[in-house]
């Protein structure tokens, strides 16, 4: 049964990596319940409500890989009703994103290796993911522009500029045709293994990158529609939580609040009733 979830993601547009980690999360609630066909939507609420201790964000995944399970069950005939129509959505709170700074980067691209630098310049100035600068091929560089892959198969292009553009034609150079970070037998480096390379040399994770060269994109231009074009978002929404404006930015707001014109004290010609009494 399983399997025929499986295929049918596939065919409805679903990455194999999505339809991986759902077909998981069902074999998860599968434990639970040996009979994944009889389970209740208050059986679902209660395998959701008994993981708090996990990321909201994981929990929504959770959540997601439920509803799309039932959904397809239900569509099957395999249940006569779908339990998931009921399950309440999965809040996750917003938060403020960790930024890497600009001068830990600049004093950690001073010292990196040729190809670490290079990962470093790609989640920066190219605002990938981990799993985009990981994976990515010689194949996917069209003149200054990198044809990228994301979540949910959606492509886009993100340009480079000269910074990166010179760093990807050095690997090109020393490496040849194929994965920019090669790894063993013809394969690309592990994403596990870059994200330890870049956390350890800067102190900051690879995401840190990401919402730092997305919050720069969007200071120099103010285009938001842009930026998310940039980090591949399929939600505007999403793209406005990468976005760290900083201290001064709000300070800046909180000051814009005062009266354009004040009064320092009331015109006797149009002096309140209670004022004068």
């Amino acid at each position: 049964m399983l399997d025929d979830f499986y295929n049918w993601m596939l065919a409805t547009g679903k990455s194999e990596g999505t339809a991986r980690l759902y077909v998981g999360r069902i074999r998860q609630l599968e434990l639970e319940h040996p009979n994944l066909l009889a389970v209740t939507l208050a059986d679902l609420e209660r395998y959701i409500a008994d993981r708090r201790e996990l990321a909201a964000e994981t929990r929504k995944s959770i959540k997601s890989a439920f509803c799309s399970f039932y959904k397809w069950a239900h569509r099957m005939g395999l249940v006569s009703a779908n339990p998931t129509e009921l399950l309440d959505p999965v809040h996750v709170p917003a938060t403020v994103p960790r930024v890497a700074p600009d001068d830990v980067v600049q004093m950690g691209l001073l010292t990196a290796p040729q190809d670490l630098a290079a990962m470093i310049m790609l989640a920066r100035f190219g605002c990938l993911r981990l799993a985009e600068l990981t994976t990515l091929h010689t194949r996917q560089r069209e003149h200054d522009t990198l044809r990228i892959r994301g979540k949910g198969e959606k492509m886009r292009l993100v340009p480079m500029n000269d910074e990166l553009m010179a760093a990807m034609l050095t690997l090109e150079r020393d490496h040849g045709q194929g994965y920019y970070f090669p790894g063993r037998y013809g394969a690309h480096l592990h994403t596990s293994s870059v994200n330890k390379m870049i956390t350890r040399h800067l102190g900051t994770n690879p995401h840190s990158l990401r919402h730092a060269g997305a919050t720069a994109a969007y200071r120099a231009t103010g285009d938001l529609r842009a930026v998310q074009m940039l980090l591949g978002h399929a939600s505007i929404a999403t793209t406005q939580r990468y976005l760290h404006i900083g201290m001064d930015a709000v300070k800046r707001a909180a000051d814009g609040t005062a009266f354009v014109v004040s009064i320092r004290s009331w015109p006797t010609t149009t002096l309140p009733s209670h004022a004068a009494a």
